[in-house]
């Protein structure tokens, strides 16, 4: 190669480089390149920790220690929501105030939602086995849309109340001492229970946390308005009355709308049915393939069905005689399909997200 042909070779390669370099990807595919990958982090991560719960037993006295702990987090909330309530009605009766007004709605509302998670709950531990064989977890779903319904309706109504006092020009409220003390006392006491509910982190305590946390931002606004409304404009105590309950009747329509889908039966996310099937696929070598897969919630937490394909010769039970001479008739039963079908349900079923697993056992795909 003559040197002239070599620098035209090395300028060509160079300036491929540098098109190369040059060639940057948008921000927008960049980040979404960059969320993938993070994705595919966190689901190798939960496949790990998988393997480790799948090589645990189950722990029954643990999952009935959680659920005391929920009822007494319950039962602590529904004891502070009746302080609260008798609390907010002197308020109320005090100053006059609209928005001071809207806290005790939301206080009397709150008693009716604890009085019906309570009775859920305590419905769910007496549960009998031969009446209800898979238990009533389900009820703890159904208490939380009933509560969110009722929520909804008497925030409305209240800010219904809020305009007929606007268009009536009924509004004089007086923020005293008294009911400042009152709205800062028990706004403090619930945002200790409710960091308590968030450390807990269970189903029914996220839903108390977010009730908690509903009163704490409802009562901050219905104390600065009520302030306003007394010493700046007599008009802001009604507005914020009407902001503190269409906030609260938004957030619980939007915990309605988000819960439903679990009791039509909406399909489980990709990652949780990734994590079923990285289970079944490193179960045992002898599945050679997973024919159907369906992953549904009915409920808090999943149903599973799976069909999987094992070889056809392979038996269901195979007996293997002893040749110990003392005793001839002993023999060893080895339940070889049963036992691959039986262990990945009970493996499965371990998972968190997991309320029961069905394994169907069959010797083709043809997709039934």
């Amino acid at each position: 190669m003559t040197p002239r042909k070599r620098k035209t070779e090395e300028k060509s390669n160079g300036t491929t480089e540098k098109n190369v370099e040059k060639k940057v990807l948008a921000p927008d595919v960049q980040k979404k390149i960059d969320e993938f990958y993070e994705q595919q982090k966190e689901l190798l991560k939960k496949f790990e920790e998988d393997q480790e719960t799948i090589q645990k037993p189950l722990q029954k006295p643990e999952e009935e220690d959680e659920r005391y702990e929920d009822r007494w987090l319950a039962q602590a909330t529904f004891a502070l929501n009746i302080g609260s309530l008798i609390g907010n009605l002197v308020a109320s009766i005090i100053s006059g105030s609209l928005s001071i007004m809207s806290t005790f709605v939301d206080s009397s509302m709150d008693i009716a939602c604890s009085f019906v998670m309570n009775i859920c709950l305590s419905a769910i531990s007496k549960t009998d086995a031969q009446k209800y064989p898979r238990g009533r977890d389900r009820l703890e779903l159904i208490g939380v849309i009933l509560c969110s319904v009722i929520m909804a309706f008497a925030n409305v109504s209240m800010i219904m109340q809020s305009i007929n006092s606007i268009v009536n020009d009924t509004v004089d409220p007086k923020m005293t001492n008294s009911t400042i003390a009152i709205v800062v006392v028990q706004t403090v006491i619930k945002a200790v229970i409710m960091w308590l509910c968030y450390k807990r982190a269970s189903s029914s305590s996220l839903v108390i946390a977010m009730d908690l946390r509903n009163d704490l931002m409802t009562r901050s606004l219905a104390l600065i308005c009520g302030y306003l409304g007394d010493y700046v404009w007599r008009f802001a105590d009604p507005i914020g009355a009407i902001c503190v309950c269409s906030w609260i009747a938004f957030s619980w329509c939007r915990h309605v709308i988000e819960n439903i889908p679990q009791l039509v039966g909406i399909s489980a996310e990709r990652d949780q049915m990734a994590r079923i099937l990285n289970i079944t696929l490193k179960h045992d070598k002898r599945i050679r393939y997973i024919d159907h897969s369906m992953i549904y919630y009915t409920g808090l937490n999943a149903q599973v069905e799976l069909h999987i394909v094992l070889d056809e010769k392979l038996p269901l039970k195979v007996l293997f005689f002893s040749k110990n001479l003392e005793n001839p008739l002993k023999n060893h039963k080895f339940q070889i399909t049963h036992d691959i079908s039986h262990d990945l349900e009970k493996n499965i079923q371990k998972l968190d997200f997991v309320e029961r697993c069905f394994v169907h056992v069959d010797y083709n795909c043809d997709g039934d």
